[in-house]
């Protein structure tokens, strides 16, 4: 791939709007509870962007850059998932790992069948 400076911007862009909804849900949920929450919805975000790419093809690239790699990259935040599950300690940090892993596949999978669901309906 080559490099293109307008698909930096709109990773850009993406990553602006992800990164502000990220420190507002964190301004009204500042805890564990608020980097889960973040976490599982940019997986359904990701599944449903990631799936309906894969079936419809409705979204394009630059779609894509923008929503996928720029604002769900920027929302979800793994170095405060890191940084929390250490400062939680061992046991609740072991339980926030695992929540959110288990939560975020499952926010995958979610997104994928909403999509799958759709295609099933569409087609009919």
């Amino acid at each position: 791939m080559k490099f293109t400076p307008s698909e930096s911007i709109l990773v850009g862009i993406g990553g602006c709007i992800g990164s502000i909804a990220r420190y507002q849900v964190n301004e009204c949920i500042p805890s564990l509870i608020g980097t889960f929450i973040v976490n599982v919805i940019g997986c359904v975000a990701i599944g449903i962007l990631m799936y309906e790419s894969i079936y419809f093809g409705s979204f394009s690239r630059n779609s894509r850059l923008l929503l996928g790699a720029g604002m769900c990259g920027s929302f979800t935040t793994f170095s405060a998932f890191a940084t929390q599950s250490i400062e939680a300690g061992p046991v609740f940090g072991l339980m926030f790992i695992t929540a959110n892993i288990i939560c975020g596949l499952l926010g995958v999978y979610l997104g994928r069948d909403i999509i799958l669901r759709g295609v099933a309906s569409w087609n009919m």
